[in-house]
């Protein structure tokens, strides 16, 4: 029961730092998705932390989803637990490599004056991230949020809304 409450804890303390990599993460995405395609690109190599966040948030979510897995959130997968754990972090993975590929892809399209991929910034820096954070939440929080809904709603509709505003702040002015 104690190595239970344990490993509850280090996945909030877990999910709380994603979240916030994620906000940091949604204000970057929403930047670059907005970024004026004409004019000085001197600014672009502003982008070059974001290669450093986003594996953080990934391992931070990597481990979250991996205590889900063991405490049977991925059941439903095929497999014991080891090949449940291979599923879930390949699928992890494969959403981790798209984005630092589609992050390429939008900047390249900014150097060449194209602004078509930059449509694809807001499933990258929000969709996408808080869907990964709300799978990851409910596999190791299942129990809790059964046993309180409302609240676990709440959480939820808070992790969702930040990123949103995030990705708003992130817009430039003369997009707002």
């Amino acid at each position: 029961m104690m190595g239970t409450r344990i490993t509850s804890l280090a996945a909030g303390i877990l999910l709380t730092l994603a979240m916030l990599l994620s906000a940091q993460l949604a204000l970057a995405w929403a930047e670059l998705g907005s970024f004026p395609v004409h004019g000085d690109k001197s600014s672009l190599a502003g982008f070059g932390g974001v290669i450093l966040v986003m594996p953080m948030r990934w391992t931070l979510l990597a481990i979250v989803l991996a205590i889900g897995t063991a405490r049977g959130a991925f059941s439903a997968l095929p497999g014991g637990r080891g090949g449940q754990l291979a599923i879930v972090l390949a699928m992890h993975l494969a959403l981790g490599v798209g984005a630092y590929q589609v992050f390429g892809w939008i900047t390249a399209g900014i150097q060449r004056g194209d602004s078509g991929p930059q449509a694809l910034a807001i499933v990258f820096g929000v969709v996408l991230p808080a869907l990964v954070w709300l799978i990851a939440s409910w596999g190791v929080a299942r129990g809790w949020v059964a046993r309180h809904p409302l609240l676990a709603g709440g959480v939820l509709t808070a992790a969702v809304l930040c990123h949103l505003a995030a990705w708003r702040q992130g817009l430039y002015q003369d997009q707002r």
